[in-house]
């Protein structure tokens, strides 16, 4: 926040000087032409007035001429590098979403945005990085917590411990000793007889471990409760822009959607600057979300990849290792196998 303000005033004094030197050419030109239109339309013939009108709008027509020659495409009075203009600007280089309705006309102002995009982009991808990690911590809180009600049927918090098994079997030897027994040979890591494995899966057949509860930064969710976060967020957005910028569904739908892909084609764009600066906001979430559902897909789409090549090497003849890499043998050492190929050579040229 602190480098967009810095970069927000940046650009206003970089740009807005080049701005208001052209916008106050073209309005002195423009009143001057009004006021001498009202001085001279009363003392002077036709012919001499439309002479001297032409000659004013010339010189207009001039001015406007080298002002969009310098990159000015707005001649009204609205200032477009004002301090809000330039934190959205700064925002939309940091996400890389670049919409290209603000865009630098001076060289100064585009050495600063060079600049600016080499310092802030890595940045930004920091904190989008914690910001991924805060929405898959909270996300997996709350679908652990629905898996935990539906498999146990019961809200007890499950704390996240360093190893459960050895603190079982810790304590288990504990209670050996302070009753004078001889230590359990109990050990909850060894895998249970076939009997008591048989019976623990005929009364909790589908009761997920312990383990599958914790709380982690790792992107295992399922894709389809990744996938429908991510269109939930994004309707809910597409309904905001389609109250407050009074555009329909799909054009809403569309602007998220191509923002938080990072396209940014700039064909749709929000016109308030405060609401523009809270646009920025949500899509930043919204990256951080995009981030962690393409994480999803990547990790299954590389399990799969990674188990249909097993198959397929299996069924031809080869080995795979867990990375899906054909194993190849080694080649045989040729020092050690020469000398003995030489001795048998010479075995038989003697029995010869």
């Amino acid at each position: 926040m602190v480098f967009c303000g810095l970069g927000g005033l940046m650009f206003k004094f970089t740009e807005g000087t080049f701005e208001t030197y052209y916008k106050c050419g073209v309005k002195r030109v423009k009143r001057d032409f009004i006021d001498l239109l009202w001085l001279k339309s009363h003392n002077l013939r036709e012919d001499d007035w439309k002479s001297l009108a032409r000659s004013r709008l010339r010189k207009f027509e001039e001015e406007l001429h080298s002002a969009h020659e310098a990159g000015m495409t707005d001649y009204s009075g609205m200032r477009s590098w004002s301090f809000l203009n330039g934190i959205v600007y700064c925002l939309t280089i940091l996400t890389t979403i670049g919409y290209g309705h603000m865009f630098p006309k001076t060289h100064t102002g585009r050495a600063l945005t060079i600049v600016y995009a080499l310092i802030g982009i890595p940045l930004f991808l920091i904190a989008l990085t914690d910001f991924g990690k805060l929405f898959t911590r909270g996300i997996k809180f709350v679908w652990s917590f629905v898996r935990r009600l539906y498999y146990t049927g019961s809200c007890r918090k499950v704390r996240k411990n360093a190893n459960m098994d050895d603190i079982f079997k810790g304590a288990q030897n504990l209670y050996d000793y302070a009753t004078f027994k001889r230590p359990s040979l109990f050990d909850p890591t060894s895998p249970m007889p076939p009997e008591s494995e048989s019976q623990q899966q005929t009364e909790t057949p589908t009761t997920p471990a312990i383990s599958n509860f914790e709380i982690d930064d790792e992107f295992n969710l399922p894709i389809s409760v990744a996938l429908f976060i991510l269109v939930s967020y994004i309707f809910c957005g597409a309904v905001m822009y389609m109250v407050i910028e009074k555009w329909n569904f799909f054009e809403a739908f569309y602007f998220v959607f191509i923002s938080m892909s990072t396209i940014g084609f700039g064909d749709y764009v929000p016109r308030d600057p405060v609401f523009m600066i809270g646009s920025i906001i949500y899509l930043v979430f919204g990256l951080a979300l995009m981030s962690m559902c393409i994480n999803v897909v990547q990790a299954k789409l590389s399990d799969t990849f990674k188990q249909a090549s097993s198959k397929i090497g299996a069924t031809i003849g080869l080995e795979v290792d867990e990375e899906g890499s054909v194993i190849t043998a080694a080649p045989e050492n040729i020092e050690e196998i020469t000398p003995v190929r030489v001795e048998i050579a010479n075995e038989v040229a003697e029995a010869k």
